[in-house]
């Protein structure tokens, strides 16, 4: 079975569940990959997939008059047809509505993958309101990555039958808990400084755990834009300048290692002014797997993730004083911190471990296939 596998950009940093979708999936059968825009417009090679006069034709077109769908599926519809794809998969809805003409057209099945802006952003939705009827009568499978996603793509009108979640998930192997319980006061939060991760209810939080215990630190990692320069502003005027650290863009190893010296994971994920939401954090999965509390919101599709009071605590959307409470209440308790975070990691291995996402997403490739024969 050739699968096709779509995606936004080659290489986005904080897409690495995309990078671990293709790596697992490869394994298991021929995969090809492209990439770059919402419709991709380049083979992984980085070679266009339509000849250069198409591309500037489709480019102008769409500047001036709208999409004209010969130009841009010319391309696509060739890579299909030359490397025999049987399947596409394409990451997010927006991908997925836009290879609608070309799979149609060489009645080859399409599989869509849900992770959150996709099915939140009220621009977006707007936007794509009949591209989604289209794609929900066509697509084989509509695959959210959380229970919550599901139920939006039910209220966007997306038959039930067709819906299967499958979370990103992650590879417990990657990540290993601390061998003895962390009794230093060191919070740690990894992702984009981006309004629904909003990293300044975080700081906020943690400004009310230092009032209680004053050598405590936070660590942040991410990449050093959208908001970074409000959180930097608001250490500065919080006075914490010596106890939070802003790393920048980290690699899996030193996530990794950061997470096993960290008494706890924090992250104040809510609905942003756009309507966006959170699917379900890779960075939290990571940090379960790492064995470590999570302390986080009821949002998107971290209730599943992170079981209250079990194997972490959930807050409110914007309810900063319950968020330092539970912070505190994990300080004040070390080997608590260490036995939820130990249940966080058998959590993530019965119902996140990746490898069993991965032959989900194979087991639904092979059925629309099938089906579509």
């Amino acid at each position: 079975m050739n699968l096709c596998i779509t995606r936004s950009q080659k290489f986005a940093y904080s897409e690495t569940f995309i990078r671990d979708q293709i790596t697992g999936l490869e394994k298991r059968t021929p995969v090809f990959t492209i990439h770059s825009g919402r419709y991709p417009e380049r083979e992984e090679s980085g070679s266009l997939l339509s000849p250069g006069v198409f591309w500037l034709a489709h480019k102008a077109l769409k500047t001036f008059v709208g999409r004209n769908n010969y130009f841009s599926d010319y391309g696509v519809k060739k890579y299909l047809k030359t490397h025999n794809i049987d399947v596409v998969l394409a990451n997010y809805g927006i991908s997925a509505a836009h290879m609608i003409p070309p799979c149609r057209a060489l009645n080859i099945p399409l599989l869509a993958v849900f992770r959150g802006h996709d099915v939140t952003d009220k621009k977006l939705l707007t936007q794509y309101k009949e591209k989604y009827t289209d794609l929900f009568e066509y697509a084989s499978f509509l695959i959210p990555v959380s229970d919550r996603l599901k139920k939006q793509l039910i209220a966007l009108g997306a038959p039930e039958d067709k819906i299967r979640i499958v979370p990103s998930g992650v590879n417990t192997s990657k990540f290993s808990p601390s061998t003895e319980v962390i009794r230093e006061e060191h919070f740690v939060g990894v992702g984009r400084f981006t309004a629904k991760k909003s990293p300044l209810h975080t700081l906020r939080a943690f400004h009310s755990v230092l009032k209680v215990f004053p050598e405590a630190t936070l660590t942040l990692a991410g990449k050093k834009d959208g908001l970074y320069a409000e959180c930097e502003q608001l250490v500065k005027t919080l006075g914490m300048e010596k106890s939070v650290t802003f790393t920048g863009v980290l690699d899996h190893k030193q996530v990794a290692s950061l997470m096993q010296h960290s008494l706890a994971f924090v992250q104040h994920s809510m609905t942003a002014p756009n309507g966006d939401t959170e699917g379900t954090p890779v960075g939290i999965m990571e940090a379960s797997a790492s064995g470590l509390p999570v302390v986080s919101t009821r949002h998107g599709g971290i209730p599943d993730a992170v079981l209250h009071e079990k194997t972490g605590y959930l807050v409110e959307e914007g309810d900063d004083d319950a968020m330092a409470q539970y912070m505190i209440k994990l300080c004040e308790n070390p080997e608590r911190a260490r036995e939820m975070g130990l249940l966080g990691r058998a959590h993530m291995q019965a119902h996140y471990e990746q490898a069993d996402q991965i032959s989900k997403l194979l087991e639904l490739a092979r059925k629309a296939v099938q089906g579509r024969s």
